[in-house]
């Protein structure tokens, strides 16, 4: 009944939907400050997750995921190349997307700080519309599930039992852990950044090898993090993103130039 709702699990939901929306457009302005990042960067950062994602990847992984959902649910080994197919388009898209965006609109944007600026709005449309909308969507069904009893809805055996498995997940959770979430969305906002300054190599440095390098590593991280969390729970699956973030401190950092760039009074009006 409503008085199976946990106050305090709906109370993380909360700060971890905020920190996702907000954490992106304090970076941004960061970013602009700091930096002198153009706006034109950013926003072609936020347009190519969507056009990787949004429009194209996730589309068609969810149809073939329809169309194999009994295989899956019945072949271990089968799930097991899924997830690791999921983990490479993931890369592959992402990435394409980003070395499309340096080769085409941004081709006259493709200093350190370019790359920063397109890392932090590819990272921060992903965590303020696709992350804090599941979230939501996360929310808004365990507020209603609790008042609901399901052997008095009009579905099949089997669908009542799925609301049951789902209200039980929902009464499992403990207070922390919706703010997991808003724990990766830094860890990723870190690496999108890295795999951006990455991408740019193959135009500063002239060699194709940084690009697949984005992509494998991409592909890794997105692998390793959700081989963790099936195996040793979220905690561990948010262990992965934290050493994936500080190797991605570490890119950032590497490519970082010795000398400063042109003044942030340069950047500006290239907007």
């Amino acid at each position: 009944m409503a008085s199976e709702l946990n106050m305090h699990v709906v109370a993380s939901f909360v700060a971890a939907i905020a920190f996702d929306v907000l954490m992106p457009v304090a970076v941004v302005l960061w970013a602009r400050r700091r930096l002198g990042v153009a706006w034109k960067v950013v926003g072609w950062g936020a347009a190519a997750f969507a056009l990787s994602q949004l429009f194209t990847r996730l589309p068609l992984t969810q149809a073939v995921q329809f169309l194999l959902r009994d295989e899956l649910k019945s072949s271990q080994a089968l799930l097991v190349v899924w997830m690791a197919v999921l983990a490479f388009t993931s890369g592959l898209f992402e990435e394409t997307a980003r070395l499309w965006a340096f080769q085409k609109p941004l081709k006259d944007f493709r200093r350190w700080r370019d790359a920063v600026g397109f890392g932090v709005g590819h990272g921060g449309l992903e965590s303020a519309l696709l992350v804090a909308g599941m979230a939501a969507l996360g929310l808004i069904n365990m507020v209603a599930l609790s008042s609901l009893d399901p052997s008095t809805l009009p579905l099949k055996p089997e669908q009542v039992e799925q609301v049951r498995q789902a209200k039980a997940t929902f009464a499992a959770l403990r207070w922390w852990e919706p703010l997991l979430g808003a724990y990766e969305r830094m860890g990723a906002m870190v690496f999108h950044i890295a795999m951006s300054v990455l991408v740019l190599q193959r135009f500063v440095r002239g060699e194709r090898k940084w690009y697949w390098l984005a992509v494998g590593a991409h592909a890794l991280f997105n692998g390793l993090t959700i081989a963790a969390a099936k195996a040793a729970g979220a905690v561990a699956g948010e262990g992965v993103v934290t050493v994936g973030a500080l190797v991605g401190l570490w890119v950032i950092l590497r490519f970082r130039p010795r000398e400063p760039e042109a003044g942030r009074e340069a950047a500006l009006p290239q907007a």
